[in-house]
């Protein structure tokens, strides 16, 4: 027997000893939704866990209330491998449709009650077999709030918890299982504030602020778009207005600009400030942008991909029953209108095309190489929906992240075997980006995420 036989051996011990925990956290995760910014028992329930299993933790760090930072080894810098945790849920996504419980109709609705524990799990095995495998090393977990507002990493990477690190491994539910080694979007986001004068609605319409952001959207559709054909424009009108007869005082509306040029981006998003400042101005209302977050597409590291997908060819595509086919084929005919479910089952290394979402630790892998591996959901549920939600609580969701977790676990402890590797990845990145400038990402609405998150998402919050 290979000793990559033997490590894989070990690995596997220490992992299926962990498995109930993590499918257990799976449940207690999805039970218990949190928006972004809000996650006080998801994140405490990862932490935790580590803390048990003799990594060193820190809560809160850099005042991120929600976040943590996990080492297994303090006296060891390097290598260190990183694994990204996420655990935010989604508002409006909960298919029980209990709002008094979930604030917002929290759902898991992207799955991260998955994401949490798999990766963790994989920390913690990986953990304890370099320790029986006298492998010198660093297994580093960083608890991630607030990814679906692209806002937790952003936070963490401009305060230095990236620093030290070699490589950054991560997972993420998607439609296919594999490597992924291809860019996705950048994303650039924040919130256009129109403050005009209440009144009567039969009176004067001019300083009506709804007004001003209906001519804002209308521009935007208009005549960005066409400015911008590369550029997704979407926005959600957070206040409007209480009733016809009240001229609006205050509206709101939540912009972000998507795509494959971080330039063309960002350039997108403040044509947009440009467009709302403008026809306030002309309408005699009051004006204010306030930024959330941007964050680059994530920048393939094919050294890293390709080591990935070594590791999911050992531990095997995700190991689903016949039940778990059955609830997914089943859930596939009630979202699709009886259409037949396509379900990826091998295992493939993606790095043609382009992905469809953005990332925030999209950021971070320029200029750290960064990993992630993905699994598969039937290609006709979508995600950022209740049947995303409702497949994320049953069983049948499983097999696909416990096979990201052993495969990161699998990983971490060959990379750290092999540091020549750690070295041909930060080559790679070096060469490819060693014309590019890199700039420091903007963060905005860090007062409001770490003190009071729950008036980002009442739509109230000023900075």
């Amino acid at each position: 027997m290979t000793q990559k036989y033997n490590d894989l051996d070990c690995l596997k011990k220490e992992w299926l000893k962990i498995k109930p925990k993590i499918e257990s956290l799976f449940v207690e995760q999805w039970n218990d939704p949190e928006l972004p910014g809000m996650e006080t028992k998801s994140y405490a329930r990862l932490a935790n866990w580590m803390e048990d299993n003799d990594f060193q933790v820190t809560h809160s760090p850099y005042n991120i209330p929600t976040a943590f930072i996990a080492s297994s080894e303090t006296k060891i810098k390097s290598p260190t491998i990183c694994i990204l945790a996420e655990y935010d849920a989604l508002p409006g996504l909960n298919i029980k449709n209990q709002t008094k419980k979930y604030y917002k109709n929290a759902g898991h609705g992207c799955g991260h009650n998955h994401i949490g524990p798999a990766n963790v799990g994989a920390a913690i095995a990986a953990a304890k077999a370099i320790k029986i495998l006298k492998v010198p090393g660093n297994i580093k977990v960083i608890g991630c709030p607030a990814e679906e507002i692209l806002w937790g990493k952003i936070a963490l990477f401009n305060n230095g918890a990236f620093s030290d690190i070699d490589c950054i491994l991560t997972s993420h539910g998607d439609y296919q299982n594999g490597s992924i080694s291809r860019p996705c979007q950048s994303v650039v986001s924040g919130e256009l504030i129109f403050e005009g004068e209440s009144g009567h609605g039969g009176s004067l319409y001019e300083n009506n602020a709804l007004n001003a952001a209906e001519k804002t959207i209308f521009k935007v559709e208009t005549e960005l778009k066409k400015q911008f054909p590369n550029i997704l424009f979407r926005h959600v009108i957070r206040q409007a207005g209480l009733i016809p007869t009240i001229t609006p005082e205050e509206s709101r509306i939540w912009y972000s600009t998507r795509g494959f040029d971080f330039i063309e981006t960002q350039q997108a998003y403040q044509n947009i400030v440009n467009t709302g400042k403008q026809i306030s101005s002309d309408l005699k209302i009051k004006f204010h942008n306030q930024f959330i977050s941007e964050t680059k597409g994530y920048f393939p590291n094919a050294t890293i991909g390709k080591e990935l997908f070594k590791s999911l060819k050992l531990v095997g595509p995700p190991k689903w029953t016949s039940d778990d086919l059955d609830f997914m084929d089943k859930l596939v005919k009630k979202v699709s209108n009886g259409k037949k479910m396509t379900l990826h089952k091998d295992i493939g290394y993606f790095d043609q095309n382009e992905d469809y979402f953005g990332q925030d630790d999209g950021e971070v892998s320029w200029r750290i190489p960064l990993g992630r591996v993905n699994w598969a959901y039937p290609m006709e549920i979508p995600i950022h929906n209740r049947a995303w939600t409702e497949l994320s609580g049953n069983k049948a969701s499983y097999p696909g992240p416990l096979m990201a977790s052993e495969a990161l676990a699998l990983t971490s402890i060959n990379l750290l075997k092999n540091p020549e590797i750690l070295k041909e990845a930060k080559e790679e990145l070096k060469k490819k980006t060693q014309n590019i400038k890199i700039t420091k990402p903007r963060l905005g609405a860090f007062k409001t995420m770490t003190q009071n998150p729950k008036s980002f998402w009442d739509g109230t919050w000023r900075e």
